[in-house]
């Protein structure tokens, strides 16, 4: 499974539960608004030969003139060369990058007060084909598991396809992220949006895991779309009686537990 960690007030989870859960919506983040802002930086390594530039063109951009090949290349001497193969690369593709970002797992104690509201959100929990769903949409960009390091990745321009040239840039962050264990689904769309909007299936979210604090508002939201889904199943996070380890226990109609306390 895959699982997607939603966050707000009292009163904001709610009408999340019912747009995320309950109508399938699911929403692309522009990656200029990570909240780590120097996520798909790299350094550039610069094309080998003018001869492996123009037979790169041939193949993926041959609609380039002479003229634009020959700025193209000029981008990569000179003392503006940082800013044209960095800086504006990098602008463009935070501006055009849509990213959904889920985890691996769910049993993470960092995940749940970062990303659920202190245990007052949920997990949504995605079966193993929703990574598929949107490798046919018109502005798909990619998927995968993100790799963490303390070195940034290289860019090195004009080598392989255009996705083999920019997986690892998307797909790479800093080792201070490693907890999150992220895998993520890339879109590409026009800039200036704060997100992008899919919907999927129903039959494609097998249930949620309530946070420890989740209210009794949503807990009774979440029974409800069980009765009406029977795949849909509901469980709470609590903590190991003997330690500090994260386990669920599936929620019951008419009993609470004291999950958040002992």
């Amino acid at each position: 499974m895959l699982y997607k960690f939603m966050g707000g007030s009292d009163e904001a989870i709610l009408d999340v539960f019912e747009k995320a859960v309950r109508e399938g919506s699911v929403r692309f983040a522009s990656a200029n608004r990570f909240n780590d802002p120097f996520e798909f930086k790299f350094t550039t390594v610069t094309p080998p030969t003018r001869e492996a530039f123009d037979s790169w063109h041939d193949v993926y951009a041959p609609e380039y003139t002479a003229e634009q090949r020959s700025h193209a290349w000029s981008a990569f001497d000179g003392p503006a060369s940082d800013f044209n193969t960095r800086f504006l690369p990098r602008a463009a593709l935070l501006a055009q990058c849509y990213v959904l970002c889920l985890a691996k797992t769910w049993g993470r104690h960092l995940m749940w007060g970062h990303y659920a509201s202190e245990h007052r959100g949920f997990a949504i929990c995605y079966t193993d084909e929703f990574a598929n769903e949107f490798v046919h949409d018109d502005n798909f960009g990619g998927r995968g598991n993100v790799l963490y390091s303390d070195k940034v990745p290289e860019l090195h321009w004009f080598e392989g396809t255009p996705s083999e040239m920019m997986g690892p840039i998307i797909g790479t962050k800093s080792t201070e992220w490693e907890y999150e264990g992220e895998y993520r689904v890339l879109l590409y769309s026009p800039a200036s949006k704060s997100a992008v909007f899919r919907t999927v299936d129903s039959s494609l979210i097998a249930g949620i895991i309530l946070g420890a604090r989740a209210s009794e508002p949503l807990i009774a939201k979440a029974i409800a779309l069980r009765a009406e889904r029977p795949h849909f199943r509901v469980w709470q996070v609590t903590s190991a009686i003997d330690s500090f380890k994260l386990v669920t226990r599936p929620v019951e109609d008419n009993v609470r537990h004291f999950g958040s306390f002992l």
